[in-house]
C-alpha cells in the first residue's frame, strides 16, 4: 500500500461510539517540544494504563509530528518573526481508538518525504503511515492539523 492511498487533505480522525478521555497539551515551538511530547506522551499513556497497547509507536510519532511542526513554523516567515509559536497536542483515548493530534498555526500541508539512504529527515509522515492504524489532516482557519490513530483490540471478558 503506497501512503497516497492512505491518507489524503482533509481527512479526520475517527470517532468514537462511547466516553474518551481527552487530554491537551500546548508547548513552545521551540527544539525542546520534541522531547517533551515524547516524556509527556509516555507519562499520559502511562497513567491512562494505554502504554503496552501502542504506547511506543504513539511515542515515536508523536516526535515525528512535533518536529515537522517545529519546521513548518520556523519555515513560515511570517510565523517565525512572533514572539513564540506554539504547539498544541490533543491526545484522545476511548474503548476504540488511541487518537495523537497535532495542531501548529502553518497553512503549508504536509508532505511525504522521499528520503534517500543516509538522509537524517523526510521519513515523519512515513512512518505515521507504517505505525499508525490511519493518519490524516486538516486545515484550520489558522493552521493545520496532523494526527494519527491506532484501533484498540475489544476488552474481553
Amino acid at each position: 500500500m503506497s501512503v497516497s492511498s492512505v491518507v489524503t487533505a482533509g481527512t479526520r480522525p475517527p470517532t468514537s461510539a462511547g466516553p474518551a478521555r481527552v487530554e491537551w497539551l500546548g508547548v513552545a515551538a521551540l527544539p525542546s517540544a520534541v522531547p517533551v511530547a515524547r516524556y509527556f506522551t509516555r507519562a499520559l499513556l502511562g497513567s491512562w494504563d494505554a502504554w503496552e497497547a501502542h504506547g511506543w509507536e504513539c511515542q515515536q510519532v508523536i516526535s515525528e509530528l512535533v518536529s515537522n511542526a517545529l519546521d513548518a513554523t520556523a519555515s513560515d516567515p511570517d510565523l517565525a518573526t512572533r514572539a513564540i509559536a506554539m504547539i498544541l497536542l490533543r491526545f484522545q483515548l476511548s474503548a476504540e481508538h488511541l487518537i495523537i493530534e497535532v495542531r501548529d498555526d502553518s497553512p503549508a500541508s504536509p508532505q511525504v518525504g522521499r528520503a534517500a539512504l543516509l538522509d537524517e529527515g523526510g521519513r515523519g509522515l512515513l512512518l505515521a503511515a507504517t505505525l499508525a492504524s490511519s493518519w490524516g489532516t486538516y486545515a484550520l482557519t489558522d493552521g493545520k492539523v496532523v494526527w494519527a490513530a491506532w484501533e484498540l483490540a475489544p476488552e474481553t471478558p
